[in-house]
């Protein structure tokens, strides 16, 4: 189904870009917002590259867009934000190819049932949402500022932020009180804290980097972690939260209005959970403490590269 006619009209009210030209890389692209920002930029005029963990489903991705946009340049490469081998691989094949990118949305993400591994042995969301999104980050940074012109990074966190408790070093991954929703907050608050910390490292590098949200959207991810009240909630999503069409405006907000570098985009309503994007205040606990973070997380990745 193509973009609705409300879409269209905030797109134009909004500055009426194009992408002609340009090209729009999306991770976990084949379902919910991450499609639906797909779409957008390809709306716009964007070649898109579906970044995927399952390349089945994203050629199904890729098949439905084309349907509506017969004449779309669209690529699929493969990527597993659970696998530091993958992540590692698709950033060698992006260099290898020359791949030119614009605009980069990580927008993969998990809300995985506690007890789980990666391919790493990290717990999955932990590993998903943030590790991954992380490792990634670092090894394309260079890549991309070596481009010869700007590219729009965008890394995808949540209102759960709002809610994640301050991370306690000694238990990183939640093993003392596990829960979908507590690691889940970590893993976001851990994603905002680096990305602050990230915008102001790029400053000047050509390198633009912000965040954005979705706010509250019924999408697979969230029916999952509602469990058996998700078909419930899928009943009345319609009526209290984003549509995920709603919710992936965000990279067109960012690219119309050139916020400040490390801003956070999202929903405005309800407690930044509905309505169209707008800049959002950053919790204070998202701007600090990531150095130590940091240090963190290099010394988790080395382990498991020595291991």
């Amino acid at each position: 189904m193509s973009l609705c006619a409300k879409t269209k009209r905030w797109l134009k009210a909004n500055g009426d870009i194009s992408l002609a030209g340009k090209t729009v890389l999306v991770t976990g692209a084949n379902s919910g917002v991450g499609f639906k920002t797909s779409e957008v930029a390809v709306y716009l005029g964007a070649r898109v590259i579906l970044a995927c963990r399952n390349t089945v489903k994203a050629a199904a991705a890729r098949d439905s867009l084309l349907k509506d946009y017969p004449d779309a340049d669209i690529r699929i490469m493969r990527l597993d934000m659970a696998s530091l081998k993958s992540v590692a691989a698709f950033v060698k094949e992006l260099k290898e190819t020359g791949t030119d990118i614009h605009a980069f949305v990580n927008n993969a993400g998990t809300f995985a049932p506690p007890g789980g591994k990666t391919a790493d042995g990290f717990d999955p969301v932990m590993g998903t949402n943030y590790i991954g999104v992380y490792y990634l980050t670092e090894l394309a940074l260079p890549y991309l500022a070596g481009l010869s012109h700007k590219v729009v990074y965008i890394n995808t966190v949540s209102v759960a932020v709002m809610a994640a408790k301050p991370i306690d070093y000694s238990d990183f991954y939640c093993l003392k009180k596990p829960g979908h929703f507590t690691v889940y907050a970590r893993s976001k608050l851990c994603l905002a804290k680096y990305t602050f910390a990230l915008a102001k490292r790029m400053n000047g590098s050509g390198v633009q980097v912000f965040m954005s949200h979705p706010g509250i959207t019924i999408t697979p991810l969230t029916l999952n972690a509602c469990g058996k009240w998700g078909k419930r909630l899928s009943a009345v999503a319609g009526k209290l939260f984003n549509s995920t069409e709603k919710s992936s405006l965000a990279l067109a907000y960012i690219l119309a209005r050139h916020p400040l570098e490390g801003s956070q985009v999202g929903p405005h309503l309800l407690f930044n959970c509905y309505g169209y994007p707008r800049i959002n205040r950053l919790p204070k606990k998202a701007q600090t403490g990531a150095e130590e973070l940091i240090d963190f997380t290099e010394k988790e990745i080395e382990r498991i590269h020595i291991e």
